[in-house]
């Protein structure tokens, strides 16, 4: 008779415990969201957090898909395949870093003109840097927290002019009727006005 009437009370707790777990977990889930959609762009985590968020996340199982918003089910599966297998994919290019001096001539270029990542490949060949390429100013200005040239500037025509004026030129070819002693003739005039 008690263990009768202790089972219902045991499904209660339980019951209770669930309910308030399930709370705490649509609590995180929604602050989550909220913080992710401050966030612009990727977060790229270090590998270190990689292994901490596999070893909670293999607890989960496939739950796993609904709460993970920091990389897509598909890459968090990927990182508990490499862990099983114990290598770590190798970077097929083996690339090394760029000297300080290039990445802070490059992060200069960037903030000051507001060029792309061609462009800025474009000045860096006229000084005689040819060994870069695009994904490496790429990751040079992700690591730098610079958004690619169109986003990093605003696009308004008042900021357009004021950061190319010394390069822009305004041209302007009309004709003009006129009185002469000849009588009335047309006139041609080409004018040239340099905004700087």
């Amino acid at each position: 008779m008690t263990t009768k009437s202790w089972h219902p009370l045991l499904a209660l707790i339980a019951s209770g415990t669930d309910k308030e777990l399930a709370r705490y977990v649509e609590f995180l889930k929604e602050e989550n969201k909220i913080l992710r959609a401050r966030v612009p762009g990727q977060i790229h985590t270090k590998p270190d957090e990689r292994s901490r968020l596999v070893k909670l996340g293999k607890a989960l199982g496939r739950a796993v898909e609904e709460l993970i918003t920091i990389v897509s089910p598909q890459t968090f599966f990927r990182w508990c395949r490499e862990e099983q297998s114990g290598k770590k994919k190798p970077n097929p290019k083996g690339g090394q870093r760029k000297s300080r001096e290039i990445r802070e001539f490059v992060i200069e270029i960037a903030k000051t003109t507001g060029f792309g990542y061609t462009r800025i490949i474009g000045e860096l060949r006229k000084v005689g840097i040819k060994a870069i390429s695009r994904q490496t100013i790429r990751n040079i200005l992700k690591e730098e927290g610079l958004k690619p040239g169109p986003d990093r500037t605003s696009d308004c025509w008042d900021n357009f002019v004021k950061r190319h004026v010394e390069t822009l030129w305004a041209v302007d070819f009309f004709s003009v009727k006129t009185v002469t002693v000849k009588g009335l003739q047309e006139m041609y005039l080409l004018a040239f006005l340099c905004l700087e």
